[in-house]
């Protein structure tokens, strides 16, 4: 019988990301995930509401993937991205993919993207987000989602 690679989650968990009123043109950066296991990748699921105002039909929330090449000495990371939950401007980091909005008033809107057609994550990553939706996020924390689950392939 011939083997088969499946893909097995392992670690799941939720980043450290304010984005209570993240106005438009803005973005955020998580505070970056520590890869001691030295996981490939990663599925990043967010959920993000919008505020009491409609965002612009068929705008966007860019979600980009962060790196940094040591956690213990920070010596690199995309975009000069912190170690912690900030505000960061996009230059270069490599993009994950959008959620597409519409023009809803305080609307759950959803994403999942997969890193690994980026690459191995490294040994430290993270996630921005840019809101491009020409209205600021819901304003109550508790309101947004983000998570992710890291995993690997498995022969069977």
């Amino acid at each position: 019988m011939a083997n088969e690679i499946r893909t097995k989650p392992i670690a799941k968990a939720t980043f450290t990301m304010t984005l209570a009123s993240l106005a438009s043109g803005s973005a955020r950066q998580s505070t970056m995930v520590a890869n001691s296991n030295n996981y490939p990748a990663a599925i990043v699921t967010l959920k993000i509401r919008s505020s009491g105002s409609a965002p612009t039909v068929n705008t966007t929330y860019d979600v980009y993937l962060i790196r940094g090449d040591d956690a213990s000495s920070s010596t690199y990371r995309s975009d000069g991205a912190g170690a912690s939950d900030a505000a960061i401007t996009i230059e270069n980091a490599q993009f994950l993919g959008s959620i597409v909005v519409t023009a809803s008033t305080n609307k759950d809107f959803y994403g999942e993207f997969d890193t690994a057609p980026l690459g191995p994550l490294g040994p430290e990553w993270g996630i921005a987000v840019k809101n491009n939706s020409g209205q600021a996020l819901n304003s109550t924390e508790g309101n947004h989602l983000k998570g992710y689950v890291c995993y690997v392939p498995e022969v069977q």
